[in-house]
C-alpha cells in the first residue's frame, strides 16, 4: 500500500448491470482511486445467487464463465482502480440467516436452525452445505482475480454467515461447529482456506470483522482477536467493524453524529494485541488528525474510511499534500445510504430506487451526479456574477462560479456568512457541520470574490454591480405558528442568539426534524423537554438509520414526546393541548419554542430589480429544505453560467 489509507466497500458489485446505474458507481470507484486511496473495494457482491444473495434485482454472477458482457462490467471496477495506482478489491459476501429468500428459494442457512422475529425460519447447515459455501468462495475469488483485482475481502461481520458462526448468540451448535472458539471458527476458517488455495499466495485475501456485535450474549474483541490469530498465514490483513447490519445505530455497525469518531478504534487495538498480521479499522473516521494519531499510538495499521470519501474523495492526497484544512468532512448524515428496506427501514425508495442515490452527499455536490462535472459545457467567457445572499447555497455558488473563470461578487446583508448554520456554532452535535460552515466561508474568503456585507441589495445595489447572471440565494425564516398567544414562544432558532434567556422546563412546539435536534440540544444544557406534536411520530419527515439514531438520543435524554397533540393555546406559564381523542391539558413551561417549519424569504423585490437580466433562484428561498438541496442548488446554478 502506498499510505495507509482504504477505501471500504460501499458500491454494490453487481449493481454495475445496470446500464442506468453503472456510470455512476464507477465513476465513484474510480474517483477514491484518483483521490489517492492506496487500496479500494468494491463493495457487497454475493458468493452465489441462491443461498448468499440478499437482493432480488441483481443479475446473478455467472462465476464459471469468466468472459462476456457480464465478465467485462465487473472486470470494469478493477480497470479503473489500478489505472490510478490503487490496490483493488472486491467483498465476497453470504447473508446467511439474515438473508431474505427470493421467489423458488428455500429458507436461509445458519449455524442453527431457528425462527427469525419476522417469522422467517433459518435452517441449520450441514456438512454438505458448508463444502458448498467454501467452494463457491472459492470460485467467485478466482473470477475476481481474473477479472483483474488483486484480491477479495471476504465480509465476516455485521451479523452474517461467518459472524453468525463465531458468535455464541446466533451458535448453539453441540458438535464440531459449536461450543468453543476453535469449534466456532472450524467453518469460517475453512471457507477462508479454500479461497487461499484457489487464488495462491500472491493474491491478497482481506476479512472484514466485527469487533463486538453489540448485542447481549454476542461475541467479545479478545475473541475476535483469538480469531484473528487462527487466521495468520491465510490471510493477509483484517479490518474491524462492528455491530449487526439488522440493527446498526444500536449496535454501533453504522456511527451517527451522536456516537464519538473512531468508534471501533479501541476494538481494532484489542484485536491488534492478538496477532503478528495488519489490522485496519472503520467507524466514522473523517480527519487526517484523527487518523494519524490512531496508527500513531499503534491502535491500528491502516484505517478504512467509507462515508468519508463520498464527502470528499481528494482525503488522501489533501492530507499529503498538506491541504487537510480544504477537506470536506462528513458529517454522518446519512445521505449516502439512507437504510434499505431489507434492513426494516421505512423510507420514500424501494431498495431498487434507492440504488440510484446510493452514493449522493449532502457537502460534495459533484458526488452521485447523472453527468459528471467535467462533462458539463464550459463557459464561453468571464461573466460578472452576482450572488445574493451568504448562506450555504450562497457559498457554494460563489466558489463554483469563482472557480470556473467569473468575475464574483458575494452580498449578504448580515455581518457574517454562514446563513442559518449559524446555529452550530453553539450546538454541540453540529460540530461536523459547524467544520463544513467554516470550510465553505474559509474557501470564499481565500478566492478572489468580492465580499460585501452588512448591506441589503436593492434596485440601486443591483443598477451599480449591472451582473451578467444573478443568483438569489436568501434563504428562509422560521414560520411563526397561527396559534393564540404566539407572542409568548419564541423560534428553535432563536435558542442559539446571544441573548436568549431559557429556564429549565420547555414545551417545544413541533416535533419536525428541526424540534426533535432542538430538543436534543435543550436536554443537553439541562433542560426537561417536552415534545409536542400533529402528528403519529416525531420527525416524520426524516427516517433510516439518521432518524433510528435521533429518536434512541431523545429517548436516552429522557426526552418527552406527545404525538397526536395540537397546541391550541400558548400562554406566560405554559400551553394548552388538544389530543385527537378530543381531551385536552395544559403543560407547564418556563419557555415556549417552536419549531413549525421554515417559509421561503421573498425574492420578488429582487426579481423585479434584475428586469431582463438573467437569474436563478437556489437554496430555501425556492423551496426551504435539507443543507444537500443548498450545496446541489448552489454548485449546479454556477455550472449553469455559461
Amino acid at each position: 500500500m502506498k499510505n495507509r489509507i482504504m477505501c471500504a466497500p460501499m458500491v454494490f458489485g453487481a449493481v454495475v448491470q445496470n446500464p442506468e446505474v453503472a456510470p455512476r458507481m464507477y465513476r465513484k470507484v474510480e474517483a477514491s482511486a484518483r483521490g489517492g486511496a492506496a487500496l479500494v473495494c468494491v463493495g457487497e457482491t454475493s458468493a452465489n445467487a441462491d443461498d448468499a444473495e440478499r437482493f432480488p434485482f441483481f443479475e446473478p454472477i455467472d462465476f464459471g464463465n469468466p468472459s462476456g458482457a457480464q465478465f467485462e462490467t465487473i472486470s470494469r471496477y478493477a480497470h479503473l482502480i489500478k489505472k490510478h495506482g490503487a490496490i483493488a478489491l472486491i467483498e465476497l459476501c453470504h447473508a446467511g440467516g439474515e438473508k431474505n429468500p427470493l421467489p423458488g428459494q428455500a429458507d436461509p442457512w445458519g449455524p442453527t436452525a431457528f425462527t427469525r422475529a419476522d417469522g422467517q425460519k433459518v435452517q441449520a447447515m450441514d456438512k454438505e452445505m458448508m463444502e458448498k459455501v467454501c467452494r463457491d468462495f472459492a470460485r467467485a475469488a478466482t473470477y475476481m482475480g481474473t477479472a483483474g483485482f488483486d484480491g477479495v475481502l471476504v465480509h465476516a461481520a455485521h451479523g452474517w454467515l461467518f459472524s453468525q458462526f463465531l458468535s455464541p448468540l446466533w451458535n448453539k451448535r453441540t458438535d464440531q461447529y459449536g461450543g468453543s472458539l476453535a469449534n466456532r471458527a472450524r467453518f469460517p476458517l475453512a471457507v477462508f482456506k479454500a479461497i487461499r488455495e484457489a487464488i495462491g499466495p500472491d493474491s491478497l485475501l482481506q476479512a472484514r470483522i466485527s469487533g463486538r456485535d453489540g448485542l447481549d450474549g454476542g461475541i467479545q474483541a479478545d475473541e475476535v482477536g483469538q480469531f484473528v490469530h487462527l487466521l495468520e498465514g491465510v490471510v493477509d490483513t483484517v479490518h474491524i467493524s462492528s455491530g449487526v447490519y439488522t440493527d446498526p445505530v444500536a449496535t454501533g455497525e453504522a456511527s451517527s453524529i451522536y456516537d464519538p469518531h473512531g468508534c471501533n478504534v479501541e476494538l481494532a487495538a484489542i484485536v491488534r494485541s492478538h496477532t503478528s498480521m495488519p489490522v485496519g479499522v472503520v467507524g466514522g473516521i473523517n480527519s487526517p488528525e484523527q487518523a494519524e494519531e490512531i496508527l500513531a499510538q499503534g491502535k491500528a495499521d491502516y484505517v478504512v474510511l467509507g462515508r468519508q470519501m463520498i464527502a470528499d474523495p481528494e482525503f488522501p492526497r489533501k492530507a499529503q499534500t498538506g491541504r487537510e484544512n480544504e477537506i470536506r468532512r462528513c458529517i454522518r448524515c446519512f445521505k449516502c445510504f439512507p437504510g434499505s428496506q431489507a434492513a426494516g427501514y421505512e423510507g420514500p425508495d424501494s431498495d431498487q430506487s434507492l440504488l440510484m442515490k446510493v452514493g449522493s452527499c449532502s457537502i460534495n455536490p459533484t458526488a452521485n451526479l447523472p453527468t459528471p462535472a467535467d462533462e458539463m459545457p464550459m463557459p464561453a467567457g468571464s461573466r460578472k456574477v452576482l450572488v445574493v445572499g451568504g448562506g450555504i447555497a450562497g457559498m457554494q455558488a460563489a466558489i463554483t462560479a469563482t472557480d470556473r473563470g467569473h468575475e464574483v461578487t458575494l452580498m449578504d446583508r448580515g455581518p457574517r456568512l454562514g446563513g442559518l448554520l449559524g446555529f452550530t456554532d453553539m450546538d454541540v452535535d453540529k460540530l461536523d457541520l459547524r467544520v463544513f460552515k467554516d470550510l465553505l466561508v474559509s474557501e470564499v474568503r481565500k478566492r478572489p470574490i468580492r465580499l460585501v456585507l452588512g448591506t441589503r441589495v436593492d434596485a440601486t445595489v443591483i443598477s451599480d454591480q449591472d451582473p451578467d447572471f444573478t443568483i438569489l440565494a436568501i434563504g428562509s425564516s422560521p414560520q411563526k405558528p397561527n396559534i393564540p398567544g404566539a407572542e409568548n414562544a419564541i423560534s428553535a432558532l432563536d435558542v442559539y442568539s446571544d441573548g436568549a434567556v431559557l429556564g429549565k422546563r420547555i414545551v417545544m412546539i413541533g416535533g419536525g426534524l428541526m424540534g426533535c435536534e432542538v430538543g436534543i440540544h435543550l436536554a443537553r444544557a439541562g433542560c426537561r423537554v417536552t415534545i409536542v406534536e400533529m402528528l403519529d411520530r416525531p420527525a416524520n419527515e426524516s427516517y433510516g438509520i439518521y432518524r433510528d439514531a435521533l429518536l434512541r438520543e431523545m429517548e436516552r435524554l429522557g426526552i418527552e414526546v406527545l404525538t397526536g397533540a395540537a397546541c391550541t393555546e400558548i400562554g406566560v406559564t405554559g400551553v394548552r393541548v388538544k389530543y385527537r381523542d378530543g381531551t385536552e391539558g395544559l403543560l407547564e413551561a418556563d419557555t415556549v419554542v417552536y419549531a413549525v417549519g421554515m417559509r421561503a424569504n421573498d425574492t420578488s423585490q429582487l426579481k423585479q430589480a434584475l428586469g431582463d437580466r438573467p437569474f436563478v433562484e437556489i437554496g430555501d428561498c425556492t423551496h426551504p429544505a435539507r443543507i444537500d438541496a443548498a450545496v446541489r442548488g448552489g454548485f449546479l446554478a454556477a455550472m449553469s453560467v455559461l
